[in-house]
C-alpha cells in the first residue's frame, strides 16, 4: 500500500491509503502535532502495519508551514527506516491514485522531500 499525507486544510489531517483499484481514506481533526498518531490510528484500523507502506506522496505547497514541515519530516523518517520512495505533490494531484503509483514507482529509494512553502513562517509569541 501506498500512504498519501494531506495537511493542506487547517487543523485536519487527511490519509490516504491507496494500491491499484484499491482505495481508504480518513480524515482526522487535529493539529498538526497528532499527525504521527493519527497515521497509527489508520493503520490499525486498517489492520496494517509500518512495513506495509511501500511509498510516501506528501501534498506541499499549501496549508500552514508548520504542518508542512511536519508532514515532510516524518515522510522522510519513514522513507530513511523503511527505505521506501516519498514523493511529493500540488494539491492538484492528490486525487489521481494511480498516477501518483506511478510516479512512487519510479522514485528512487534515498531520496527525501523538501517542503514547499505557501507562505512565510507566522512565528508569534
Amino acid at each position: 500500500m501506498y500512504l498519501l499525507i494531506d495537511m493542506s486544510q487547517n487543523n485536519r489531517i487527511s490519509l490516504a491509503l491507496f494500491q491499484g483499484k484499491e482505495q481508504k481514506s480518513k480524515s482526522y481533526e487535529g493539529r498538526n502535532r497528532e499527525l504521527l498518531e493519527s497515521i497509527s490510528h489508520f493503520l490499525e484500523e486498517e489492520k496494517l502495519s509500518r512495513k506495509d507502506i511501500h511509498g510516501i506522496a506528501v501534498v506541499v505547497g499549501v496549508g500552514s508551514f508548520t504542518s508542512t514541515r511536519i508532514a515532510t519530516v516524518i515522510a522522510n523518517v519513514f522513507g530513511f527506516v523503511g527505505n521506501i520512495p516519498i514523493i511529493r505533490i500540488s494539491e492538484e494531484e492528490k486525487e489521481d491514485y494511480s498516477l501518483l503509483e506511478k510516479k512512487l514507482k519510479k522514485q528512487k529509494k534515498g531520496v527525501y522531500i523538501s517542503a514547499k512553502y505557501s507562505g512565510e513562517p507566522n512565528i508569534q509569541k
